[in-house]
């Protein structure tokens, strides 16, 4: 009995822990249809997607003189960045192919090739598109989003994934629509968003070990970029509505 009243104290305090760590967002104000002034009038810096605002992904090519293996050599580098490994390339099929692949390379500190992933074999998504993909401490997050309607594929598309390429495995996935567009990493959470035309329109908060949903916040159109500035979220959506959001504690 004592050890059993031992147990109970210390899985009560696990939970109070899981819960202090969790965050949440309140929302602090909405300003409506700012237009093309919202960098300028909020101090942003439209860094998580510098190939413009209006696409669907992100495009962002920091290291271009990657090496081409018999894979990737007629595909097309869309995104790649240096880590702490060395580098990475994310490479897609042409936009005009009628199917999609989508290559993920790492890249040693020399720029040697070091290896491969499928993303859509490993995943098993081969009717999705990969809208953005992020790195960090060993971990790759990244989406297999729906290219157009959900209703088309039957709303089985639009999942974050978390991979680890040291262990070489899936280590979560999320439900369905949860993430298109863009995502972006904050300390222990990862905020994406879902949303398209005639579709109802969210941001969610990620917990970043688990991917779990820890909040999720209604939108007027689906976001079209995410940036965090000083412990608050911003959103512009695709009516170019600015939410701001603080970040806290739950």
């Amino acid at each position: 009995m004592k050890y059993f009243r031992i147990l109970s104290v210390l899985c009560v305090m696990l939970l109070m822990c899981g819960a202090v760590d969790a965050q949440k967002l309140t929302l602090v104000k909405k300003h409506p249809a700012i237009g093309d002034q919202w960098e300028t009038r909020f101090g942003l810096t439209g860094k998580n997607k510098p190939a413009g605002f209006y696409y669907r992904l992100r495009e962002e090519v920091r290291v271009p003189t990657l090496m081409r293996s018999a894979t990737t050599e007629q595909m097309q580098l869309i995104i790649s960045e240096n880590t702490d490994f060395g580098s990475f390339g994310l490479f897609r099929s042409s936009m005009n192919d009628e199917t999609y692949a989508f290559v993920l390379a790492l890249y040693n500190k020399n720029g040697k090739l070091s290896k491969e992933y499928d993303l859509c074999r490993i995943t098993g998504e081969y009717m999705t598109e990969l809208q953005d993909i992020r790195y960090e401490n060993g971990r790759f997050y990244f989406n297999m989003a729906c290219p157009t309607y959900s209703n088309q594929l039957s709303g089985q598309c639009s999942r974050l994934f978390c991979f680890d390429a040291k262990a070489e495995k899936l280590v979560w996935q999320t439900d369905y629509l949860i993430s298109n567009d863009i995502l972006i990493l904050g300390d222990k959470f990862i905020v994406c968003g879902y949303g398209f035309t005639d579709e109802r329109d969210f941001v969610y908060l990620l917990d970043k070990k688990s991917g779990d949903v820890t909040c999720r916040m209604s939108l007027d159109k689906k976001a079209d970029y995410l940036e965090i500035k000083e412990n608050q979220l911003f959103v512009i959506d695709a009516a170019q509505n600015v939410y701001v959001f603080n970040i806290e504690n739950e």
